[in-house]
């Protein structure tokens, strides 16, 4: 598996993986939203695909935002045929030790799922807010946070 930044060469396949998980992970409301999202990258964006390293088919993507105080992990996902392999926890360490090596901020945000809850908890992060069907019917809206120590 390879991650590189994302490129418009790989939208197609970045929307594809996210239909493949509407239903249970994204709701099918988000995604224009996420469309949206890839339309306004630019060049300096921090939003990386996965990519296996021998066809380019692409396996996953998902990126990091930077505001003033706060880091955020954006639109993580891994295409359903490639679940429980591992690549949703490549690409989370990569974008966490991204924000560690690469800014000076100390705590990181993700709004998930109650779907995807643990996951983010086995790496350290934290409930503090939870929106009953925040993303859709059956899909919570999960914030969470994770405080980075140097």
């Amino acid at each position: 598996m390879e991650i590189r930044k994302y490129s418009s060469k790989y939208r197609a396949q970045c929307i594809e993986a996210f239909e493949s998980n509407i239903g249970q992970y994204f709701d099918s409301s988000e995604r224009a939203e996420f469309i949206e999202y890839l339309d306004v990258l630019s060049e300096s964006s921090e939003y990386y695909v996965c990519l296996e390293s021998d066809s380019e088919k692409l396996l996953g993507c998902g990126g990091v935002g930077l505001k003033s105080s706060v880091a955020s992990l954006a639109w993580g996902l891994v295409h359903k045929d490639f679940h429980g392999q591992g690549i949703g926890t490549q690409l989370t360490d990569f974008r966490l030790s991204y924000i560690k090596n690469n800014t000076s901020l100390h705590k990181v945000k993700i709004e998930t799922s109650q779907h995807t809850q643990g996951f983010y908890e086995k790496r350290g992060f934290t409930v503090t807010k939870t929106i009953p069907n925040g993303f859709g019917a059956g899909i919570d809206c999960v914030v969470m946070d994770l405080c980075i120590s140097r």
